[in-house]
């Protein structure tokens, strides 16, 4: 006859292979910076924004002077050849925009503290208002439908060609009504789309984009990060 077994060692037995089971890695969360974010961390305002200290701001002036400092050796050698064209100005241009670029990826990469990207990331969504809904981190984490993401990149598309009529003059000389005009265009759209969020995403969204920051107008360095864009320096030849 078979004895019955003992519940207090069945028990132990579980709770051992319970212990030793693996437990299954848990995905990293997604902390990346994007291109626009760590742009946004040469203006002097979302330096102040961040908190910055004296050495992660002298860090990043550093930084940039010896890469203006090392292009000027190069616009200068470019200037010196007879054969000199547009497009090598152009690309000598973008790569030193691309070397601008990695120095700032470095500040914010190994320079900033993690509640500093974190807030880096907040004001990124903040400046680029309703452009931000086709960042696909936020589309994630805000677990936007089809429709809603189709609606974020209309709306992309439609604030890049207003931006260019704003660029080209858009008929109207006055530069304060064209900018006026410009941004009010840029908050129908934000309106636009938030009106197709639910009401589980908008709280989503207050909570991840946090306040609003103070020391600066909103438009006025969106539109300064959009001239930006469009800006690109070509020396004419010889000079």
């Amino acid at each position: 006859m078979l004895s019955r077994a003992n519940p207090l060692l069945v028990a132990l037995l579980v709770a051992s292979q319970t212990a030793a089971a693996p437990v299954p890695p848990q995905p990293k969360p997604d902390d990346s910076v994007s291109t626009s974010a760590v742009r946004l961390l040469e203006h002097r305002k979302i330096q102040k924004e961040l908190k910055m200290t004296g050495d992660q701001r002298i860090a990043i002036v550093d930084g940039r002077a010896d890469v203006e400092e090392a292009f000027e050796k190069k616009f200068a050698e470019l200037g010196n050849n007879p054969n000199a064209t547009e497009e090598m100005y152009a690309a000598l241009d973008r790569a030193q925009r691309k070397a601008l670029d990695d120095v700032l990826a470095t500040a914010v990469a190994k320079g900033l503290t993690a509640a500093q990207r974190g807030r880096l990331r907040q004001l990124d969504w903040h400046v680029r208002g309703a452009e931000a809904f086709a960042d696909p981190q936020v589309a994630k984490k805000l677990q936007l439908t089809d429709v809603q993401q189709k609606k974020a990149a209309e709306v992309t598309e439609q604030l890049r060609a207003g931006v260019n009529r704003y660029l080209q003059g858009d008929g109207e000389e006055d530069e304060n009504k064209r900018k006026a005009g410009l941004f009010g265009f840029r908050a129908e759209r934000l309106k636009e789309i938030e009106g197709t969020l639910t009401a589980d995403q908008k709280t989503a969204w207050a909570n991840m984009r946090g306040p609003a920051p103070a020391g600066f107008n909103l438009d006025e360095l969106w539109l300064r990060t959009e001239e930006d864009k469009e800006f690109v320096a070509v020396p004419e030849p010889g000079k």
